[in-house]
């Protein structure tokens, strides 16, 4: 009976490990008080790349700027609004740009994404070790670079099964563009429910053993 408890509360701990452990992208996003799309995490530090900015370390390249400029850079294309972000965003250009986070270590990481195409990559790093990246084409479809389309300039949240204390933001060619960068540490919740259950099933496969 004791291999029994055993084995149902192990197959509790995968089931729990399985759920907890995947990476998770989502969509979902909150307006901000300048109408902007921003991290519907309200754990999560923000740079809005205006005012009161955190004391994060952009190196290697790539600039703060605002409006759109033909050739070198566009302006997040803000869906709740119909029109373009005209605060200030983050611009790259044929380079990559490492953002540090002052030593804290983060598993979320959230952003305003404009005009994205396949080319844009996020590489996430704890320390030197890589631990995951996406390309463009692998989170929005179709990342085809257009200016004004929902599909291609929206918030995106990606949640990691490990921290990471930087990202590299990489683009070979015109630009990649965002806004309103969030990072945090999130807490998944342990699907309870399933673990519970099936830790009753031990404990009745017990009592049906003892009494049968």
């Amino acid at each position: 009976m004791k291999k029994l408890l055993t084995l149902s509360f192990c197959l509790a701990l995968c089931l729990a490990a399985s759920v907890v452990k995947a990476d998770m992208i989502t969509y979902d996003y909150s307006i901000a008080a300048d109408n902007t799309l921003t991290t519907s995490n309200s754990w999560a530090i923000v740079d809005t790349f205006d005012s009161g900015r955190p004391g994060w370390t952009y190196s290697n390249g790539g600039t703060i700027t605002d409006g759109t400029v033909s050739g070198s850079h566009a302006a997040p294309y803000n869906p709740f609004l119909s029109t373009s972000d005209t605060t200030k965003y983050y611009a790259i250009s044929n380079s990559e740009v490492e953002v540090s986070f002052g030593g804290e270590k983060n598993n979320y990481l959230g952003l305003f994404w404009g005009s994205a195409d396949e080319k844009n990559i996020i590489e996430f790093y704890n320390g030197e070790t890589l631990i995951a990246s996406y390309y463009g084409n692998e989170v929005l479809n179709p990342a085809n670079g257009d200016q004004f389309s929902s599909a291609t300039n929206q918030y995106v949240n990606f949640y990691l099964t490990q921290n990471f204390d930087k990202v590299k933001f990489v683009y070979d060619d015109i630009a990649f563009e965002f806004d309103n960068l969030a990072v945090g540490q999130y807490h998944a919740p342990v699907p309870g429910a399933v673990l519970l259950g099936l830790i009753g099933l031990g404990f009745a496969g017990r009592k049906l053993r003892k009494y049968a």
